[in-house]
């Protein structure tokens, strides 16, 4: 099975979580786990006029900065509730210890991506956006790096099934997620590592497939 063929198996996990995530009020401290239906937002908090008194409302902390005009750079500012802007994408300098902390070592790839995720010059700052090139360059790093993930752990050495898939699925996007999966979630996992990959006759290179997956959805590319 060649790489990209998994990556466009890998097409709907990514793009679910990829869509309109900065919108949904809540979504700092609500998690699957909190017992309500996983990624359930607060519907009363979404559809009522928000309090301008609010004290979860963002508010100024610190003094004022003005431009060079004389004019307030925080006038224009909307202000919204905390926990709106989830789901940004992890600027370069973030990813370059991120793959270090979930994988153990940074494939060697990712040395020179930078540019693809738009790294910016010392000292200087631009929210990163996602793109198809940022997203099919995130999967092959995601790729590498699973296989030495997986290439001496026994646990990777039998081919996923019914019973190992969920588990280690599970496993792998609560250890590089920060956070309990959601049935869905899981499963979309497994289907990579038990249908997505079944062509693949290495059983760590399918479980490096569903690693991979994981590796390169919005769970670990956002924050």
């Amino acid at each position: 099975m060649k790489t990209n063929d998994a990556f466009t198996l890998s097409v709907a996990l990514v793009t679910t979580f990829f869509v309109a995530c900065a919108d949904e009020s809540g979504e700092l401290s609500r998690r699957p786990n909190d017992g309500d239906a996983p990624g359930a937002a607060d519907t009363a908090a979404t559809q009522e006029e928000q309090d301008p008194n609010d004290p979860a409302l963002c508010k100024a902390k610190s003094r004022d900065y003005q431009s060079f005009d004389h004019s307030s750079l925080t006038e224009k500012r909307v202000v919204t509730r905390l926990g709106n802007d989830r789901g940004r994408v992890k600027p370069f300098s973030a990813l370059q210890t991120e793959y270090a902390r979930v994988l153990g070592a940074a494939p060697a790839r990712l040395a020179g991506s930078g540019a693809t995720f738009g790294q910016v010059p010392k000292n200087w700052y631009e929210e990163p956006h996602a793109s198809a090139i940022a997203l099919q360059t995130a999967y092959d790093i995601a790729f590498d790096g699973c296989l030495d993930y997986t290439k001496t752990d026994a646990a990777f050495a039998g081919a996923p099934d019914a019973t190992s898939a969920p588990a280690q699925c599970g496993a792998m996007i609560r250890k590089f997620w920060s956070r309990v999966a959601a049935p869905q979630e899981v499963q979309a996992c497994v289907d990579m590592a038990t249908t997505g990959a079944a062509a693949e006759p290495d059983p760590r290179r399918k479980w490096a497939y569903a690693c991979a997956s994981v590796l390169s959805s919005a769970g670990f590319m956002t924050y």
